[in-house]
């Protein structure tokens, strides 16, 4: 089983600023000059402190924007992957139930080959969902420590985008208990389709 994701989010950009890096490394870099020669121009009579501090707020906006779009990012990738690993564990569950349902519809032989399918496919949902996570994980979203910083966060939300929701657990830790969960039921039940299919034979030896 492939997760597969598709999904695309438009990087946040404000004051021509995303953050991310541009296709030529130039290009941040004339952006960053035209934006200081436009304030320049907008302030004449601007001091050295003042154009110090123009320039500490752009860094600090590049910084945050860079950190929001990239987490933003990862932080959705997640999601979808987390939700296809939470489908995967429903399914062996709606398969097991299934196969001790005589009314349900189907071969029986083909839904437990389904089942079985559906087992694999969670030790792969799973990793791939922690896989995520931690890539998640690895982006540092710093909003205080700065004026600055708070300032660029508070212009990223004051023009409509979400706030940042960052993933506080250990993926690591979730995903082992998930497959340590996954696996105890899978070897109980395992032993109770055997029993079953023992039975069977020897009703058809009978």
């Amino acid at each position: 089983m492939t997760l597969q994701n598709e999904t695309t989010i438009a990087p946040v950009e404000l004051e021509g600023i995303t953050g991310l890096p541009g296709q030529e490394i130039e290009t941040d870099a004339e952006r960053w000059k035209q934006h200081m020669a436009a304030w320049h121009t907008a302030h004449p009579d601007a001091t050295e402190d003042a154009h110090r501090e123009e320039s500490l707020r752009l860094i600090a906006l590049n910084d945050v924007l860079r950190r929001y779009n990239t987490l933003r990012y990862r932080l959705v990738v997640e999601e979808v992957a987390r939700e296809a690993r939470d489908e995967a564990l429903q399914l062996v569950e709606s398969l097991w139930q299934r196969l001790g349902d005589p009314e349900a519809p189907g071969s029986w032989l083909h839904t437990h080959q389904a089942y079985v399918r559906a087992l694999d496919d969670v030790r792969i949902t799973v990793g791939m969902w922690k896989e995520r996570a931690e890539a998640a994980k690895a982006i540092v979203f710093i909003t205080d420590g700065t004026g600055y910083r708070d300032q660029a966060y508070r212009q990223i939300l004051a023009a409509g985008h979400p706030r940042i929701e960052v993933y506080t657990g250990s993926p690591a830790t979730e995903a082992e208990q998930l497959l340590m969960n996954h696996h105890q039921a899978a070897e109980h039940r395992g032993r109770l389709l055997a029993q079953t299919l023992d039975h069977a034979a020897q009703a058809v030896a009978r």
